[in-house]
């Protein structure tokens, strides 16, 4: 049995300069071939990734491990044309016994290989019993295409008339399909292995949201490309932030990593915070204006939820908020919740732009993950606006989600390990003499650079990069 843990993805969003995808070659190894198909670059051609299971009802804990379905396939199948029945070895996503329950999901990650559109079949599910699973698949873990469902071990799937000649996808979504009630060990489709034909090549995202520059003459910069200046912060104040998340108020979490974000923003940084709760009400609790951390500070500590979710009404009313601001503006909604009181969020997204405004709207969904409506609308809202959508489970996940309002600090030392100087990416950086320096950045874990040379008459940059989960630092010339 594989260890039991669900990775989850960590997507952060930061702000971005630009979407950068790195591709390397991988490790190819000799084709393989299971139940019939034949994979040409062996079991590279494996989902190498849980990004979140959520099983239906009925599972047994012998078949609830979501890892049983990375890497080839392993139940016991020898001699039979296909799977029948249950297998340790496999993943069940459950059953969903009315329209109230959960429906079971499982969504994988390719790593070291990528799905694309070849000839023939494309995509192939070891489903270990006769219980269909829908399909679907995505490039960036948001935006999910359908191409069908399967049955069998394996069940094959051809996407080309789903998608675009070119096109790569490294996510995969298997749905249980309900049907009569099923009273089985493994209720639902039993997943076991998941397969993508096309390119053996490790497949990395992210996005350049900064760099740090070593000009020439020592001249030292961490620099921002189209960075808005101003921030609005709206924050969901409903009653269901009253609920708690891994033993703490979520509304309590929520106050304290915004307080931290106003400690970390810059001097300058001009700020406004919007609250919203209960149908028709949205109270600015501080206009947009130059930051003022104290004041800011105690309104946010004095919000008490209630009521329902006005997304939309809150979003129709940061119109006014914004309408005297000409410089690039960010807005950052937080939410544990979908639209509640009748509104189209979406659309009233789409109007701040459709009016002009200079703006990127970031969505957070705190405690929402596994709430697929909420979660599908605040992607949404996101996704209609350029902005992105970060997941938040938990109070680090939440702070790491509003660091892209409050960009990273660093520290540089000199060559004897003495701090030379401190600063924060936006800002302007100091001058050094020429020599070698150590510099650490302010991640979540830190980065720590050594040996970065500052020479006369040359610029070394470094690009930090969110990548694979996490943030990667590059030095280049």
């Amino acid at each position: 049995m594989k260890a039991r843990a669900v990775l989850r993805w960590i997507r952060y969003c930061l702000l971005l300069v630009g979407l950068v995808v790195l591709i390397s070659p991988g490790l190819r190894s000799e084709p393989t071939t299971y139940y019939g198909v034949t994979f040409p670059h062996g079991d590279a051609a494996f989902a190498d990734r849980v990004v979140d299971y959520l099983a239906a009802s009925c599972v047994r804990a012998a078949y609830d491990d979501p890892e049983e379905a990375l890497g080839p396939p392993d139940a016991y199948c020898d001699g039979c044309d296909g799977c029948f029945g249950c297998d340790t070895n496999a993943v069940s996503l459950g059953f969903r016994l009315s329209v109230l329950d959960n429906r079971g999901y499982l969504v994988l990650e390719f790593v070291d290989n990528a799905l694309a559109d070849v000839a023939g079949d494309d995509l192939f599910i070891y489903n270990t019993n006769k219980n269909p699973a829908r399909v679907e698949i995505s490039s960036d873990g948001f935006s999910y295409i359908f191409v069908g469902e399967i049955v069998g071990y394996p069940g094959a799937i051809d996407i080309a008339p789903y998608v675009n000649a070119g096109d790569t996808f490294r996510y995969v979504r298997l749905s249980d399909v309900p049907a009569d009630e099923d009273s089985s060990t493994c209720p639902g489709p039993s997943i076991d292995a998941v397969g993508a034909m096309g390119t053996a090549e490790v497949v990395i995202t992210g996005e350049t949201f900064g760099s740090l520059e070593l000009l020439p003459v020592g001249d030292l910069a961490f620099t921002f490309n189209n960075t808005p200046s101003t921030f609005l912060i709206v924050l969901d104040t409903s009653s269901s932030m009253l609920e708690t998340v891994d033993g703490e108020v979520k509304i309590d979490v929520a106050k304290d990593v915004i307080v931290d974000l106003l400690n970390n923003l810059p001097d300058g940084a001009v700020v406004g915070i919007r609250e919203f709760g209960s149908c028709g009400r949205s109270e600015l609790l501080a206009p947009v204006g130059p930051m003022q951390r104290s004041l800011l500070q105690q309104k946010i500590m004095e919000i008490s939820p209630r009521g329902a979710t006005p997304i939309a009404y809150a979003l129709e009313q940061t119109r006014q908020d914004l309408t005297s601001i000409t410089d690039p503006q960010m807005v950052l909604l937080i939410s544990d919740g979908m639209e509640t009181c009748g509104g189209d969020p979406v659309q009233a997204a789409q109007d701040l732009i459709a009016l002009g405004y200079d703006l990127q709207l970031h969505v957070v969904g705190f405690d929402i993950s596994r709430n697929v409506p909420a979660r599908d609308q605040l992607i949404e809202i996101a996704q209609s606006t350029g902005g992105v959508y970060y997941d938040a489970d938990n109070s680090e996940e939440l702070r790491q989600a509003l660091s892209l309002a409050a960009p990273f600090s660093y520290t540089v030392y000199d060559s004897e390990g003495a701090v030379v100087y401190t600063g924060r990416l936006g800002e302007a950086g100091p001058q050094l003499p020429t020599g070698s320096y150590t510099i650490v950045i302010d991640t979540t874990p830190p980065i720590t650079l050594n040996n970065v040379q500052v020479q006369e008459q040359q610029t070394t940059q470094i690009t930090l990069e969110q990548a694979n989960g996490g943030f990667q630092a590059e030095v280049g010339n």
